[in-house]
């Protein structure tokens, strides 16, 4: 019985180390728990020191960006336009351990040092082709819209949410006055909400069935995804359906994937024309309760999982290169490449939004 323990863990351990080398493993000059941020030409990075500092890599030259406290840690955020980055700085990271820790919230121009204050909160985000910004305060319960194009020009949504202090609101800009959100009304049941800025109203477009469903909102350019994915084992679905952003309707859209286990989903819609990337349940596959990564093609429905780690908690979009944290380490999901040894080589010559286009 010993001896069958024994060889039950040493193949558990060999399919582990296999699990880990199935994907290309990141490599940098900078050490990986410092890197903020790579432009995927390689031509420029962020990077954080223990002092606090935000440094700027490009060229061979280091330029400072922002000077916070000893510890402090760094969020650099981009998207596909790349006209601007968003940075959040925690200066008590160490010191205050709260998800719901305001940051301050910085703007600088795609790759460039001169960071501009723009407001303080959470889980930032760059809308409609990098020409606003929005930011989330969940002790206000209010999302803070600013434009980056004219100064000054700003808005808020003040939540109904009361029942879950660590809600974090989804939302997108459709266009400048239509904007869709997440909300959760006063049984924690999540909604789709569509707020107008010409008329300052909002109105519900959906509403879970029960308070164990939660839902997710992804735009790319031409499409909205809308990701419903149960929390309990008591509301067993996910699914993803898909919208035209001309003309929305919600009763106009159509599911391309459906499950009958729990997905984690977190969708990424803007890295590839035609595919999107989430956190499938792999339980059927693997015959064990896991999670990967998978793509989804847009072109036939096909659902692809790409990772066999077992455990994949998050995927971060770093300038379209797709970046699977684990243990660590810090897995590529879109690239063909075996190994990556040095900042130029983040930008291969063959990746999936290269042979999507051809």
């Amino acid at each position: 019985m010993a001896l069958s323990r024994y060889v039950f863990i040493f193949i558990s351990l060999l399919s582990h180390t296999y699990a880990e080398n199935t994907l290309p493993e990141m490599a940098t000059k900078q050490a990986t728990n410092n890197l903020r941020f790579i432009s995927k030409d390689g031509k420029f990075s962020y990077y954080q020191r223990r002092s606090g500092s935000l440094l700027l890599s490009t060229n061979y030259n280091v330029e400072e960006v922002l000077k916070g406290k000893e510890g402090s840690q760094y969020n650099v955020i981009s998207s596909p336009s790349r006209k601007f980055q968003i940075i959040e700085q925690n200066q008590n990271f160490h010191t205050y351990l709260s998800i719901r820790k305001l940051n301050k919230v910085y703007v600088t121009k795609f790759g460039e040092k001169k960071a501009r204050l723009v407001g303080e909160g959470i889980d930032a985000k760059l809308h409609l082709n990098d020409s606003w910004i929005s930011f989330f305060n969940p002790y206000k319960m209010t999302i803070y819209f600013k434009s980056l194009k004219s100064l000054g020009s700003s808005f808020e949504i003040k939540l109904q949410s009361t029942k879950n202090p660590y809600f974090i609101p989804q939302r997108v800009m459709m266009n400048d006055k239509s904007i869709l959100f997440t909300d959760l009304n006063g049984d924690a049941v999540t909604g789709i909400i569509e707020f107008n800025r010409s008329s300052g109203k909002s109105k519900l477009l959906i509403k879970a069935e029960n308070e164990f469903l939660k839902y997710e909102l992804c735009a790319s350019e031409n499409a909205l995804f809308l990701g419903s994915f149960g929390i309990r084992d008591t509301s067993k679905y996910s699914s993803i359906t898909k919208y035209p952003r001309t003309n929305f309707q919600i009763s106009k859209g159509s599911i391309i994937y459906d499950s009958k286990y729990n997905d984690r989903g977190s969708i990424i819609c803007d890295s590839s024309d035609n595919h999107i990337y989430f956190i499938k349940n792999a339980t059927k596959e693997n015959k064990e309760e896991s999670y990967e990564a998978a793509t989804l093609d847009l072109r036939d429905n096909k659902v692809t999982v790409l990772s066999s780690l077992k455990w994949v908690s998050s995927i971060i979009n770093m300038d379209d290169k797709l970046i699977l944290p684990y243990h660590g380490k810090f897995f590529l999901l879109n690239v063909k490449t075996n190994t990556l040894t040095n900042d130029s080589l983040l930008n291969p010559p063959s990746t999936q939004k290269t042979e999507d286009k051809k």
